[in-house]
């Protein structure tokens, strides 16, 4: 291939080097830019519509009232592991394991929830229950959106 290039001409060389120049040049966008930029915009979509939710959920939380009739937080009347899976059950969360800690506490672990679901779970059990978390550890399962974990849910 050298002995290819150094028997042309000085100027046919200029016109291959410049050929090869435009053809790195039209791969490098075709293969690497142009899925960067779909991409980019494909994540500032799901941006706008998280905060679109964001704003939805906080113009819900100031109308909604924290406590119940009479003053009365609602379910104060139920346990907390009454509580925590009533309210997965209604948002479609399903639990692998949940353990009682302590008087106003528990311990919850599931697999491949659903990573908005979850939270919109848990701005509920604040709201609404007074629950609040503790701690959480999560990790992101195989698909994406969806989390694995625990949280440690306490009453206030």
């Amino acid at each position: 291939m050298r002995a290819w290039f150094d028997s042309l001409q000085p100027r046919e060389r200029w016109i291959v080097l410049g050929g090869a120049a435009a053809a790195l040049v039209i791969i490098l966008w075709a293969g690497v830019l142009r899925p960067l930029g779909t991409g980019t915009e494909t994540l500032r979509g799901a941006v706008d519509t998280k905060q679109k939710l964001l704003i939805d959920l906080g113009r819900l939380e100031a109308t909604q009232s924290p406590t119940g009739p009479n003053g009365v937080p609602p379910g104060a009347d139920q346990t907390l592991v009454v509580i925590v899976d009533n309210t997965a059950q209604s948002h479609g969360l399903t639990l692998s394991r949940t353990r009682p800690n302590g008087p106003s506490g528990i311990d919850v672990t599931f697999q491949g929830a659903s990573f908005d679901v979850l939270v919109s779970w848990l701005v509920t059990l604040h709201d609404t229950y007074a629950v609040d978390v503790e701690s959480a550890s999560l990790t992101s399962a195989r698909v994406q959106g969806l989390v694995n974990g625990q949280l440690s849910l306490h009453r206030l």
